[in-house]
């Protein structure tokens, strides 16, 4: 074999070695993403303390969080208002108080969500029944160690809830943004869809300990991060999933964090 022929063999060797390594890399992408489903697991893009400390950016788009989950929330690049995904649909609540349906090219930084199937039912009803009243609820009849994604329908007499303005670098730490930078809704008489996660405290400081719910109204006029609620019967769908899968955020911002400090008690005074 002569030099020229050497080069090009060896050449041919390696572009099958690449070309080959991509492709079981897609495959094995494309399982993990099956497994998502399959194994019902809850999937979560970046990690709480990330964000809490200002990790505003992320790569993965919406498109890409839709072959993760079909419910959940989070937020949007540069925390530009909350992120709420309903039946594989996926709406941003504004600084402004609009609710609008993204766009696929759309980013987030921070994301949870699930396959969402669920594995029981229930119904509360009480006058004046309160986001604190479901919660005591829940937490007396559910194992404290399990991971649940819950979705919670109902007429509300009254809903609290907020969304964040979108930053600008150089970022600061959420709670320093979230200070100056949220604007609060009191919302009256509306009819929604809460959607969220209840989880165990080990999940502290990848995730948010606790209930962690966002509010979509069934008009689509009106939604966010809920603070609290009044009803008066609420229908509670409870999914237990089995495990949790943590991608960690691609944006460079990710890689020079500190996230050695624990910012729990900054997430308690924001949730």
């Amino acid at each position: 074999m002569n030099p020229f022929s050497k080069t090009i063999f060896f050449s041919f060797a390696l572009l099958l070695l690449v070309c080959g390594g991509c492709q079981v890399a897609k495959n094995s992408t494309r399982r993990g993403l099956q497994n998502l489903q399959n194994e019902d697991l809850m999937y979560q893009y970046s990690i709480i303390d990330a964000l809490m400390a200002g990790v505003f950016d992320g790569d993965l788009n919406i498109a890409g969080l839709k072959t993760r989950g079909d419910f959940g929330v989070g937020t949007f690049n540069k925390v530009d208002g909350e992120l709420i995904m309903d039946k594989g649909r996926v709406y941003k609540v504004s600084f402004d108080g609009s609710v609008s349906e993204v766009s696929d090219a759309d980013s987030t930084s921070a994301a949870f969500v699930k396959y969402f199937k669920a594995d029981t039912v229930i119904t509360l009803t009480g006058e004046n029944l309160s986001y604190e009243n479901v919660q005591e609820h829940l937490l007396k009849i559910l194992n404290p160690n399990g991971i649940y994604a819950l979705r919670i329908t109902g007429n509300f007499t009254t809903m609290t809830t907020r969304a964040a303005r979108p930053a600008k670098p150089p970022y600061h730490t959420l709670t320093q943004h979230l200070k100056t930078n949220q604007a609060v809704f009191e919302i009256k008489n509306t009819q929604g869809t809460c959607n969220g996660f209840l989880l165990p405290p080990y999940l502290a400081r990848t995730n948010v300990p606790g209930f962690h719910l966002h509010y979509l109204s069934g008009d689509m006029k009106a939604g966010g991060h809920i603070f609290k609620f009044t009803t008066g019967s609420v229908r509670i769908e409870v999914d237990i999933a089995k495990g949790f899968v943590i991608e960690n955020n691609t944006n460079p911002e990710f890689r020079a964090v500190n996230l050695k400090p624990d910012r729990g008690e900054e997430l308690k005074k924001i949730e």
